[in-house]
């Protein structure tokens, strides 16, 4: 954690939030770490007492931090110091279906996609002709959008997954920009690569035979980057901090977006921008069906389209869901992500972008 970045934004306390109350958090200990980066520590709310961690560099800014920990112990324990030989043997024992067996794949696929491009090893393209970078890709196309300009203030990159995103808006805004997400193998290699201009990961060839990549990569200011966990339901920040809000492939992955959307035009400056991409990839066991926007429900009056209920939760109206409105038509673009050198998942996502509008009043 840059504390330069902790004392521009302020995060508040998600306990008091969620009590109506703004208690901004403090740096209560440092147990590791330079005058430009915590690496160990713990936060504090002076008005409840609760406490947040700073673990390997990443703050945990959850209302619950309990559940977090006791939810992600492996993920925050897990050793990352294996050597590929033992790592293999490792992956072997445990098997397919292991938590350390889906980890890798998970983040195989995420960090191929996110800096496989800056790889030097990496050559030719993926089953399907997919190649690494569809996120920036996907980002670029987005950003054109909103080329009318941005308010001032920083940026706010939701669900950055490895870190692709946020290196790329900074480059494209010039703006201090703040990747969050809950992943924490993610955010691990997010923070790495962001602010250490490092990418070391396990890249699945098929089954369990993974080949260890690592490389540096040139990033241009990565001083005014930094990544936190956060829950996007949950914004540990005042109202009209951010600029512009960006979430790719973000709202499917939330287990209630209506809550996402009203909380994300919250921290939104007056006039600031949103940017997401969507696609409608939903899962049971993340996002109840009744929290879907659309892929059921046929029977209603729009006959399940996630885009037409989208867009109707993003303009005034019964599914209005807080301040933002849609700034101009939708976008398809591809984005892709490997699975292993012979599968690779193709999408096609929906792009939208959206403004705060201070007339339309917050949910």
């Amino acid at each position: 954690m840059r504390p330069r970045h902790f004392e521009t934004l302020r995060p508040i306390c998600p306990v008091c939030r969620a009590r109506e109350v703004s208690s901004h958090l403090a740096i209560n200990i440092v147990e590791a770490g330079t005058d430009d980066e915590i690496t160990a520590g713990i936060l504090g709310c002076p008005n409840c007492g609760a406490e947040y961690p700073v673990i390997d560099g990443l703050p945990v800014i959850l209302p619950d931090v309990r559940r977090y920990v006791q939810d992600n112990l492996f993920y925050l324990l897990a050793r990352r110091d294996l050597t590929p030989a033992v790592e293999s043997l490792i992956g072997d024992a445990s098997g397919p279906g292991s938590a350390f067996d889906s980890i890798r794949q998970h983040v195989s696929s995420y960090v191929w996609d996110h800096w496989g491009d800056q790889d030097p090893a990496e050559t030719g393209s993926a089953a399907g002709n997919a190649s690494p970078g569809s996120v920036a890709r996907v980002l670029a196309g987005g950003l054109d959008m909103i080329s009318d300009g941005l308010a001032s203030g920083p940026v706010l990159d939701m669900g950055c997954g490895a870190g692709r995103s946020v290196a790329e808006l900074a480059a494209r805004t010039g703006r201090t920009v703040l990747g969050i997400d809950v992943s924490t193998p993610l955010a691990r290699v997010a923070r790495r690569a962001v602010v250490h201009g490092h990418v070391d990961y396990a890249r699945r060839r098929v089954g369990l035979v993974y080949d260890r990549r690592a490389f540096g990569i040139d990033i241009a200011g990565r001083e005014r980057m930094d990544v936190w966990i956060c829950d996007v339901q949950a914004l540990p920040f005042e109202p009209a901090t951010f600029a512009l809000a960006v979430g790719l492939n973000l709202l499917d992955c939330l287990g209630d977006p209506q809550r996402g959307l009203a909380e994300i035009g919250r921290v939104l400056c007056d006039d600031g921008k949103a940017l997401f991409a969507v696609p409608f990839d939903w899962t049971g066991h993340v996002t109840a069906v009744e929290g879907w926007i659309g892929g059921h429900s046929q029977r209603g009056p729009h006959g399940g389209s996630a885009e037409a209920i989208l867009d109707g939760m993003l303009s005034e109206g019964a599914l209005s869901s807080g301040g933002l409105r849609k700034l101009g038509p939708a976008r398809e673009i591809p984005w892709h992500v490997r699975l292993h050198e012979r599968s690779c998942m193709h999408y096609d996502v929906h792009v939208v972008a959206a403004r705060r509008d201070s007339a339309a009043g917050m949910a």
